[in-house]
């Protein structure tokens, strides 16, 4: 609720004549109508922004009580709600000068069917200061800051407490091309501890040093955006949209795609423990990513979770697996050839926005077949493997597997294991303790009969599965029990 003073700002400004650097009421008039122009009349008349002259800025103020005017105090009820209050300056240059400081103290609850939560949310201090250009729709710089940030949620299910001490965050965007942008935002959370106790009284503590978030947008297509958004708010107050406002729409959408050019996220939290009636689990660091390159034909959707040093309670596990316990894990994995650009057209050729549901049944399962070409859906490994004293293994290839036709996959894997023979003896030295391992062993001594010995020393096996089930070894068939 605080950044919305930050998005009215974008439907603002962005139609917003350039005023002059100077703070007048008639410039204040100007915007408090361009900000509440949107709004349904009730509301716009309400109160809910107001905006004055003041010495060197514009004195936004949004007042959310004003939401909450008409809600059912027996459904939800928030007390400690005040009205936040944003300056805005128009710079020489066109841009604006955006800042808002304040803190935030609510306690609140709300009925969903016969359960009651009580919630609460408290920020000691939160500011945030930057430069908004409203050619882009968007902040072209921007620093915000928080500390002592803490949340409850309790209800007869479930309680959860979580606890930030500090936050800061930072967006830079500049222009790419003439009609794209690139944006970038860091985060960075500092001493992160959640507590969350179910009906059964069972208590799971969360806790971790710092938690960072890195994202990365490239080659943004900002005007097609720009127009999309406004035509929503243009025919928010229709309650059905007429077939030229849908082609009109359905224009729009396909002037936006590919929409960006590539989409990278990253996540790293730092010291994870994981605190539960069993003991306490962690990690050094877990890193977990995802990443895009766009809506697309052939486009491509990745996902990645590293862990570092993970960590069992003592007693979880048995002595003789604990060298076993890997010291680092690694998966990335993407989705390949999907049709997203292809799949999406064929939406908004049939798609009816005034219908219950856009497409019928049979068209949704056309749309799904054009996603994804031939009917299948590829996996990429790009990076599987483990590593601890006595192991080193890891795995890339493909699987396509076909939705539609249940059984149908083929699988082309290589697998590479660095001192294969130390992980062998390690079974054998513990056999007795673990009869498994001597049968694991075993099948090991066998596999490593299949394999290639790479210039590096590591043994390698490309593993391929065809759709009929064949498997081959570095070529050689492996043949199956029947």
């Amino acid at each position: 609720m605080r950044l919305i003073p930050a998005l009215l700002l974008s439907t603002a400004l962005v139609t917003q004549p350039v005023l002059a650097a100077e703070i007048t009421h008639e410039g204040a008039e100007q915007l408090e109508q361009k900000f509440t122009s949107y709004l349904p009349e009730k509301l716009a008349k309400s109160g809910l922004v107001k905006v004055r002259p003041g010495t060197t800025d514009y004195e936004v103020t949004f007042d959310p009580t004003v939401l909450l005017k008409d809600v059912d105090p027996k459904t939800f009820s928030i007390s400690g709600l005040k009205p936040f209050l944003s300056l805005i300056r128009p710079l020489e240059d066109g841009l604006w000068n955006f800042s808002q400081s304040a803190d935030l103290d609510v306690k609140g609850q709300f009925t969903a069917g016969t359960e009651k939560t009580d919630f609460s949310y408290k920020i000691n201090a939160f500011r945030m200061d930057g430069i908004y250009d409203p050619d882009i729709l968007y902040f072209k710089s921007a620093e915000m800051t928080a500390d002592g940030i803490f949340m409850t949620s309790k209800s007869p299910a479930q309680s959860v407490e979580a606890h930030f001490s500090t936050m800061k965050s930072i967006i830079d965007s500049k222009r790419a091309t003439a009609n794209t942008i690139d944006i970038r935002s860091n985060a960075a959370m500092g001493s992160f501890a959640e507590t969350v106790i179910d009906a059964a009284q069972t208590r799971i503590d969360l806790s971790a040093d710092s938690v960072t978030a890195d994202v990365a947008l490239n080659g943004l297509a900002y005007r097609p955006l720009q127009d999309m958004i406004f035509f929503v708010l243009d025919n928010v107050k229709t309650n059905k949209i007429a077939p030229e406002k849908q082609a009109q729409f359905k224009e729009l959408f396909r002037a936006n795609l590919p929409m960006f050019d590539a989409l990278l996220e990253s996540i790293d939290v730092t010291n994870l423990k994981v605190a539960t009636p069993t003991g306490t689990f962690g990690a050094e660091t877990l890193r977990y990513t995802i990443n895009s390159n766009g809506l697309k034909d052939g486009a491509k959707a990745g996902f990645g979770i590293v862990l570092d040093k993970p960590s069992v309670p003592p007693g979880v596990v048995p002595e003789a697996f604990i060298a076993a316990l890997p010291e680092t894990v690694t998966f990335r994995a993407s989705f390949e050839n999907l049709n997203l650009s292809s799949g999406i057209g064929y939406f908004l050729d049939h798609a009816d926005f005034n219908a219950e549901k856009p497409l019928t049944d049979e068209q949704s399962a056309a749309a799904g077949r054009i996603f994804l070409p031939g009917g299948a859906l590829t996996m990429r490994y790009e990076d599987v493997s483990a590593r601890s004293s006595v192991y080193d293994i890891g795995l890339s290839g493909t699987t396509t597997l076909y939705p539609e036709q249940k059984g149908r996959q083929n699988t082309d894997i290589t697998v590479y294991a660095r001192d294969f023979d130390k992980t062998i003896s390690y079974l054998q030295q513990n056999a007795q303790a673990v009869p498994q391992f001597g049968q694991a062993a075993f099948v090991l001594l066998m596999v490593k009969g299949f394999a290639k010995t790479e210039s590096d020393g590591r043994q390698m096996w490309n593993v391929v599965v065809d759709e009929s089930g064949k498997m081959t070894i570095n070529g050689q068939e492996l043949a199956m029990p029947h």
